[in-house]
């Protein structure tokens, strides 16, 4: 798993996007193209023409308008069931995210690591040890969602009064870190 996987992977963790399962029925009428309802869709598990399976070559999805096509001979009132799974965040949206964070690391941080996300490599430069992953993960977390009183990951747990914003806690998580935190660690602000 690459980098950016492994810290979307954290950051869905801590804001509670796990995977979804969900599935639409649609009746054809005049058109072999169906829009799903549900955004960030991560795959398509299934396609049933009238309850018989269809093959992955007998469909196609369209990430980008959120439309699925059939690709086989319909008749009108043929019943069309897409079972997919999907998620609150896309990929996209959580690259962006950690680019934030790393923004935020690199004005608090007084360190020689000035991390830069690098699109079109798909990586972050210089590469980040599984410490400044957790770091950068948080941060995304707590920018998602900044009214989350607690962030846990294997081996760190922060907890935050509620009455602090989102600023204050990303300041303190960073602070905390430069001072070390140790392998595992309770992190916790009155």
């Amino acid at each position: 798993m690459d980098m950016l996987s492994i810290l979307r992977t954290k950051i869905k963790a801590l804001v509670e996007d796990f995977p979804k399962v969900d599935f639409e029925t649609f009746e054809y009428t005049t058109s072999k193209i169906f829009t799903l309802s549900e955004s960030n869709i991560s795959s398509i598990t299934k396609v049933l023409k009238n309850g018989t399976d269809l093959g992955s070559g007998q469909y196609s999805y369209d990430s980008t308008t959120n439309k699925i096509e059939i690709t086989v001979s319909l008749i009108q009132k043929d019943i069309i069931e897409v079972d997919y799974s999907f998620s609150k965040y896309s990929d996209t949206e959580l690259n962006e995210y950690i680019r934030a964070s790393l923004v935020w690391i690199s004005i608090s941080n007084n360190s020689s690591d000035d991390f830069e996300l690098e699109t079109d490599i798909n990586a972050i430069v210089p590469t980040p040890d599984n410490r400044e992953l957790d770091l950068i993960a948080i941060i995304g977390a707590i920018i998602i969602k900044p009214n989350y009183a607690t962030y846990r990951l294997p081996n760190l747990t922060v907890t935050y009064p509620r009455n602090i914003n989102k600023e204050e806690k990303i300041q303190k998580i960073i602070d905390k870190f430069r001072s070390g935190i140790g392998i595992t660690s309770v992190i916790t602000w009155d």
